[in-house]
Formats: C-alpha cells, sequence, structure tokens
C-alpha cells in the first residue's frame, strides 16, 4: 500500500490543465486488500500501470510473475497516471510518474557526521507517442513540484534519460558518474594492500549485507539515495527478471583484518571466441565502506588471467583506482551526468549540507516557479554551521566590502549544491554571473568538498 507519507495531495493547477484537454489524473491505490473484488481491481490497474511506463521506456512487457515482484517493490511510491478516456483501451494510462520521500546523502562532516536531507524523489516519467507535445508532461513535473513544496519538502531529485528535459523546470545536474575502461595488460597495481582478506561468495549469501554495506558507503560522499530491495535482488540475479543471469554473476566480499565486511563487488565475464585469453570483466556493482576495501577490490578485479580488459560502467569521477596503477593511461573515464536537483527551499537545502570553512556569500537566486526564488545570505561559522536568511535589499544592492555576491537560477544552485559543480565552471559557462569581483572563486571555497557527489545507481 501507498506509504501515507508519500500519499501528497494531486496537484489542482496541473488537474485542470489535463482535464481541459479531456484527461483524467488520478493517483492510485496500490495495496488493495488481496481477494476482494476492489482488491483485484486495483491491482489490475497497477499492473497497467507498470505496464504503460515500460512501453514508454521501450522496456519489454513484464511477465505474470515480474509484475508481482514490481507491484511488490512499486507499492510505497505515489503512483500518478493520466487517462483518455477516448482512447481504444482507456484502461490503460498513457503518461505515469512515480515519486516517493528520500533521504540523499549530503557527504560527512569534518567529524565524520554524516549529513542527509529529505527530498522528494521523482521516477518513471513517461508520455505515450500517441501523446506527446500535449503539455502532459510539463503538468507532471509542475505537479510533483508543486505537491512537494506545499508538503514541505526542500528539494525535488531525479536520474534522467535525456539532459535536454528536465533543465525546463528548474533542475540542474549535480552528481555525475563516469564508465571506465581499463587495459590490464602488463598491468602494474602500485597501491599498498590493505591487511584484509577478499573472499569469494555466492551472491545469494551476499545479499543480507549489501544494504548496509551501501548505506555506510553512500554516506561518504553526497549524492546517494537508498535503494529498494528489489534493486539489490535484481543486481544478484535473485529477481525473477534477473534469474536468468545468476549463473554468470560473481561475488566478492572484501572482510577487514577483523573480520568483518567492509565492502563487495558484483562483476561478469565475457570472452572472445577467437581468443580464450581475451576475457572482459564487467563490474556490476562496487562498494566500498572503507579506503581498505576499495584498494583490495580493485586488486582483485584488476588482477585477473585471462582478462585483458576491466569496464564499470558506473564509478565515481573522482575514483582513485587510476593512481592505484604504475600506468594511469590504462584507465579511461567517460563522465556523464547522472542526478539532477531541483531547490524548493534554500534556506532548508544550504543549512543541511557540510561546509569545511567558514565565509559568508550572497547568492541572487531567480526561479521561473518562484520557489526558491529571492536574495539569500548565506553564513557559514568556524564550527562549519551554517545560516541563510532573506538578504534586505539594502544589502543585496549594496554589498559590504569583500562579500561575494552571484546571482544564478535555481537549476544552477542545484548543480552547486553538493559540491560536484565548480561556481567558477558556472561562470565561464555564462550560467552564473558574479555581482562582485572574484565572487565565483570565493563561493567555491565554501561550497568545496573532499569527495565528488556520486549516486550508485538509477531511480
Amino acid at each position: 500500500m501507498t506509504d501515507p507519507a508519500n500519499a501528497l495531495p494531486l496537484d489542482e493547477t496541473s488537474r485542470e490543465a489535463l482535464a481541459a484537454q479531456g484527461l483524467d489524473y488520478a493517483a492510485l491505490d496500490t495495496g488493495g486488500t488481496e481477494g476482494t473484488v476492489a482488491g483485484s481491481r486495483e491491482a489490475a490497474a497497477h499492473e497497467r500501470w507498470l505496464q504503460a511506463y515500460h512501453r514508454g521506456f521501450h522496456f519489454e512487457g513484464l511477465s505474470p510473475e515480474q509484475l508481482g515482484e514490481y507491484r511488490a517493490a512499486l507499492a510505497a511510491p505515489r503512483t500518478v497516471g493520466v487517462w483518455d478516456a477516448t482512447a481504444a483501451e482507456a484502461e490503460h494510462p498513457i503518461a505515469t510518474v512515480a515519486s516517493w520521500r528520500s533521504p540523499l546523502s549530503l557527504g560527512e562532516t569534518a567529524e565524520g557526521e554524516a549529513r542527509t536531507l529529505e527530498g522528494w524523489a521523482i521516477s518513471l516519467v513517461s508520455v505515450a507517442a500517441t501523446h506527446r507535445r500535449r503539455g502532459i508532461a510539463n503538468a507532471l513535473l509542475e505537479g510533483e513540484l508543486r505537491a512537494a513544496h506545499a508538503a514541505g519538502l526542500p528539494m525535488a531529485m531525479l536520474t534522467v534519460s535525456e539532459a535536454t528535459i528536465y533543465g525546463r523546470w528548474g533542475f540542474g545536474p549535480a552528481a555525475s558518474n563516469a564508465a571506465l575502461r581499463i587495459d590490464t595488460r602488463a598491468l602494474r597495481f602500485t597501491a599498498p594492500l590493505p591487511s584484509g582478506r577478499v573472499h569469494r561468495v555466492g551472491t545469494a549469501s551476499l545479499r543480507p549485507l549489501v544494504p548496509e554495506l551501501a548505506r555506510r558507503a553512500g554516506q561518504r560522499r553526497g549524492g546517494d539515495v537508498p535503494q529498494r530491495p528489489l534493486h539489490w535482488d535484481r543486481l544478484l540475479g535473485l529477481s525473477t527478471r534477473t534469474a536468468a543471469r545468476a549463473n554468470a554473476l560473481r561475488a566478492v566480499r572484501y572482510d577487514d583484518d577483523r573480520g568483518e565486511p567492509q565492502g563487495f563487488a558484483v562483476y561478469a565475464l565475457a570472452g572472445n571466441p577467437s581468443d580464450f585469453a581475451d576475457h572482459t570483466l564487467t563490474v556490476e556493482y562496487l562498494c566500498a565502506a572503507t579506503d581498505d576495501a576499495l584498494v583490495a577490490l580493485w586488486h582483485y578485479l584488476l588482477d585477473q588471467d585471462l582478462v585483458t580488459t576491466v569496464v564499470a560502467p558506473m564509478r565515481p569521477v573522482d575514483d582513485p583506482v587510476a593512481w592505484m596503477l604504475a600506468n594511469p593511461r590504462a584507465v579511461r573515464a567517460a563522465p556523464c551526468d547522472h542526478l539532477w536537483l531541483r531547490v524548493l527551499d534554500v534556506r532548508a537545502a544550504l543549512t543541511a549540507r557540510p561546509y569545511a570553512v567558514s565565509g559568508s556569500a550572497l547568492l541572487r537566486v531567480s526561479d521561473r516557479l518562484s520557489f526558491a526564488a529571492g536574495d539569500w545570505m548565506l553564513e557559514v561559522d568556524a564550527d562549519g554551521a551554517a545560516s541563510v536568511t532573506t538578504a534586505p535589499s539594502s544589502l543585496a544592492d549594496r554589498p559590504a566590502p569583500g562579500m561575494p555576491v552571484v546571482a544564478l537560477d535555481v537549476a544552477e544552485l542545484g548543480s552547486l549544491l553538493l559540491g560536484g559543480t565548480s561556481a567558477e565552471t558556472l561562470r565561464v559557462a555564462g550560467r552564473l554571473a558574479e555581482r562582485t569581483p572574484g565572487a565565483a572563486a570565493q563561493l567555491d571555497t565554501l561550497l568545496r568538498v573532499p569527495r565528488a557527489p556520486f549516486l550508485s545507481y538509477w531511480f
């Protein structure tokens, strides 16, 4: 059943806009009582919604067994659809969106305290090809943002299939990942090996450990979001959809010198039919809750007989693996935007994150939807605690000597929030304007983080 915390009221503005086109905008009850007529009807509606979003993303249709798994996994989120009563199969939605409350990691303070910010996660946004260019996606996204803002949520977040879409609603790319390709021929590993041990393990035995290890790993840097149980089942070949891959998956666990698990890796191998000594190892997931775990797991993955290439499709952009090798050119990295953030409450968002140095800045934020617009004074004290206040017009017009002042859109504020994007980079690109000389560099000093933000999966 939909988690009550996710059951936000539908946005009336979006409902009216869609109704003007003869479209019905509604939320599903995803957890009806099993065995009742109403429960069966709600289950069937949820299954049609699941099939609709799969069609929207050009995925294969779900089997009855897969539908059962997905219904259970996606029962808690707010499940919204749009229906067209004039369509040939009017019971099938022509647009979908799912959303839920979720913590977002903001990294650790200098003292090792993990910081998080509750946000509104948005996913599975699809519009049928028969109904494109009718403003349906706009109604869905603005409806989600208005509902989240009304509920007091400070930020919305999503991962995107296309990078040209979501900036129009004030989302900015905040965390990137890198696809790594490593040539292991004649590779020499130079990083000192930790004293723990890497164990080969079955994926089923690893399953009880992975949520906590991933939580610990994710809190070390900003950008990560907790995964649902079905995500882990799919990764480990334990779900109906991925069971066929189970025999191809291999897993290892790193234990420290006290025997405590501190990380794991899941990978698969593919051979070259014309050369048995030319295998490619694909890292499906690498999780390290400590630096020692990261080093030990990379050493294991790169030190394989009959393997010439290691591919890791999703790693942090600052993964230190190239610095663990005598030849850093063996590592080729292709970065890509991944997590996008939309700030709804400037004060809550900026005061939640950690800061390493004291200082201040005045941010003049524009926002087409008005949620975050205003002149905001950010002040960080010597203990790293931040306060954000509305700047008086006198200060905004005549800042104190040495006060850095920048003007930017809310999308760029989202890009800066986790420290993964430089204000100086945005200034050069024309995405941020300095109102005082050197303000972008001064703001970067405030927002700098020790590790690049990283989201470890798609949602």
